[in-house]
């Protein structure tokens, strides 16, 4: 558990890394600041992957956290858990195949 903690935790300051350079390399497509082109290549097909896999990651954690504190930790909630974790894979899986 000590473990996972600590990788929730390094996959959380990544997110927040990804989500920020998100956020500035979005903007600089709409105004046009710096180089246009060059964010939009970072935006669309660097950032997508790394942003979407710790995601994966530390929500899907957090989301365990949950259920086991509400105490749903059951079939129902292994099951929800499954779902929401093979979607996330079938984006990875599917933005792979389209821009790779």
């Amino acid at each position: 558990m000590k473990l996972m903690t600590k990788i929730n935790r390094i996959s959380a300051w990544i997110l927040m890394v990804c989500f920020i350079l998100f956020a500035v390399t979005g903007l600089d497509i709409q105004s046009r600041v710096l180089i246009p082109q060059e964010s939009s290549l970072i935006h669309f097909r660097y950032l997508f992957l790394p942003a979407q896999t710790v995601f994966t990651l530390h929500s899907s954690f957090e989301i365990y956290l949950a259920l086991k504190r509400w105490n749903w930790w059951n079939n129902a909630g292994k099951t929800i858990m499954t779902i929401y974790v093979l979607m996330n894979l079938g984006l990875i899986a599917f933005y792979v195949s389209t821009f790779f």
